[in-house]
C-alpha cells in the first residue's frame, strides 16, 4: 500500500504536473495548485535527452510528447558560414527504434503534461497560491489564496528554482547564487538545416546553438559570460541579439537575424543554481525539481531531471507503506545522481567563462556526463 493517500503540488510546471500524473497512477490523489494562468504559459523551448524520454515512456506519456515535439539524432559542430566540422549521432538509450533526444515548445510540453495529469484524475487549480501551510504528525494543512482550506498527507514543492515553499519550510540560507553565466534564446522557423543539436562557433570564440522544437520551429541560443547579471533594456534587445548573430554567415542565421522584431519571443535568463543536500524533505513536505536542484544547461536536463525525480518519488511512494521511508529513499537515489550532473554542468559552465584547461577539456566533461545520463535511475 502507497505511504499516502492524498498529496498537495504546489506548482504547475513540468515537475509538477508529471509527478501529479505519476501519483494518480499509483491510485494517490494529486491536487496541483499553480500560482499562473494556463493562457499565460510562455517560453521557447526545451531539449529532453535520452533519460528523460526514458522516464517519460515509464509513465506512459512519451509519445505524446514525442508527437507534439521533435525527435532527434544528430549532434553537428558547424563554422559560422555552417560548414559541418564534426557531426555524431547519439545513442538512443531508451529505444533502439525511436529518437535519442527531442525537443518540444515549452507551452505545448505544459499542455501535454496537464492533459494527461487531468486525465488522470488529479486536480489542477490556476491563479491560486498557498498562504499558510501547517503540518503535524498525521498530515498538512494549507490554506490557500481563495479562501479555500485543505489537508493532505504530504506536500510536494515543485514551485521552481526561487520556491517559497523551500524558504518557508527549510529557510532562507538555502538561496542560489549566480553561476556568471546566462543565456538568450530565441524561437525561429526550422530549416532543413537545423536536423539535431547544431553548435555553430565562429573564429570570434562567439557560440551560437541551434535545436528543433517540431516540423516547422526551433529555436537558437547563445550563452553569455558576465561577472554581475546582464541587464539589458527592453528598447535594446533586438539590436543586442542582432549583434550576436552579426558573426555568422550561416544562410539559415543570417535569415534568423532579418527576423529579429519585437513581435518575437526572445528571452534572457541568468543562471541561478543550486544544490540541495539530502534529505530534501523536512516532516511532510518534500522538494522536488528546480525547488530542489537548478542547474546550468550544458548538461541539457533541468527539465529531465524534474521528470526523473516525479518518477522516482511515485515510486517510492508506492513502494514503502512508511513515508519517512519513502521520503529518505527519494533523496538518497536522487541527490547523488543529480549532484553529479549540476556538479558537471557546473564545471563547464565555469571553464566556458574563464578558459583553464582548454575545449577538449570541456568536451570531455560533456561526454562523461551523457554517459552517465544514460545509466539507470
Amino acid at each position: 500500500m502507497a505511504a499516502v493517500k492524498k498529496v498537495i503540488v504546489v506548482g504547475g510546471g513540468i515537475g509538477g504536473l508529471t509527478v501529479a500524473h505519476a501519483l494518480q497512477r499509483i491510485g494517490v490523489s494529486a491536487r496541483v495548485i499553480e500560482m499562473g494562468d494556463k493562457r499565460d504559459r510562455i517560453g521557447t523551448g526545451i531539449t529532453l535527452l535520452g533519460n528523460a524520454l526514458r522516464a517519460l515512456a515509464e509513465l506512459g506519456l512519451v509519445e505524446a510528447c514525442l508527437e507534439g515535439g521533435h525527435g532527434w539524432d544528430v549532434v553537428s559542430v558547424r563554422d559560422a558560414a555552417g560548414a559541418t566540422v564534426s557531426e555524431q549521432s547519439s545513442p538512443r538509450i531508451w529505444d533502439p527504434d525511436r529518437p535519442a533526444a527531442m525537443g518540444i515548445m515549452r507551452p505545448r510540453l505544459g499542455q501535454v503534461l496537464e492533459d494527461f495529469a487531468t486525465k488522470s484524475g488529479a486536480r489542477i487549480d490556476f491563479n491560486t497560491t498557498i498562504i499558510r501551510i501547517d503540518q503535524d504528525n498525521e498530515g498538512v494543512t494549507v490554506q490557500l489564496s481563495n479562501g479555500e482550506t485543505d489537508r493532505a498527507d504530504l506536500l510536494i514543492a515543485a514551485d521552481g528554482v526561487y520556491s517559497k515553499t523551500r524558504q518557508k519550510i527549510f529557510g532562507e540560507e538555502f538561496k542560489t547564487h549566480y553561476a556568471g553565466q546566462g543565456v538568450w534564446r530565441y524561437t525561429v522557423p526550422r530549416t532543413e538545416a537545423i536536423n539535431g543539436f547544431v553548435i555553430y562557433r565562429a573564429p570570434t570564440g562567439r557560440m551560437v546553438g541551434a535545436l528543433p522544437l517540431s516540423k516547422e520551429l526551433c529555436y537558437l541560443f547563445s550563452l553569455e559570460s558576465t561577472d554581475e547579471k546582464l541587464r539589458i533594456r527592453q528598447n535594446q534587445v533586438c539590436d543586442y541579439l542582432r549583434n550576436l548573430l552579426a558573426p555568422f554567415t550561416a544562410p539559415e542565421l543570417v535569415e534568423a537575424a532579418k527576423m529579429i522584431g519585437e513581435d518575437k519571443h526572445i528571452s534572457y535568463r541568468p543562471f541561478d543554481v543550486l544544490m540541495m543536500p539530502a534529505p530534501w524533505h523536512r516532516g511532510r513536505v518534500v522538494l522536488l525539481g528546480d525547488a530542489a536542484h537548478s542547474l546550468t544547461p550544458q548538461m541539457t536536463s533541468g527539465g529531465g531531471m524534474a521528470i526523473e525525480d516525479a518518477l522516482v518519488l511515485s515510486q517510492e511512494l508506492d513502494r514503502n507503506d512508511d513515508l519517512e521511508t519513502a521520503l529518505a529513499d527519494y533523496s538518497h537515489r536522487r541527490e547523488q545522481r543529480v549532484k553529479r550532473v549540476y556538479d558537471t554542468g557546473y564545471a563547464i559552465c565555469q571553464e566556458e567563462r574563464k578558459p583553464v584547461h582548454g575545449r577538449e577539456y570541456a568536451m570531455g566533461l560533456l561526454r562523461e556526463g551523457y554517459a552517465f545520463l544514460a545509466s539507470p535511475v
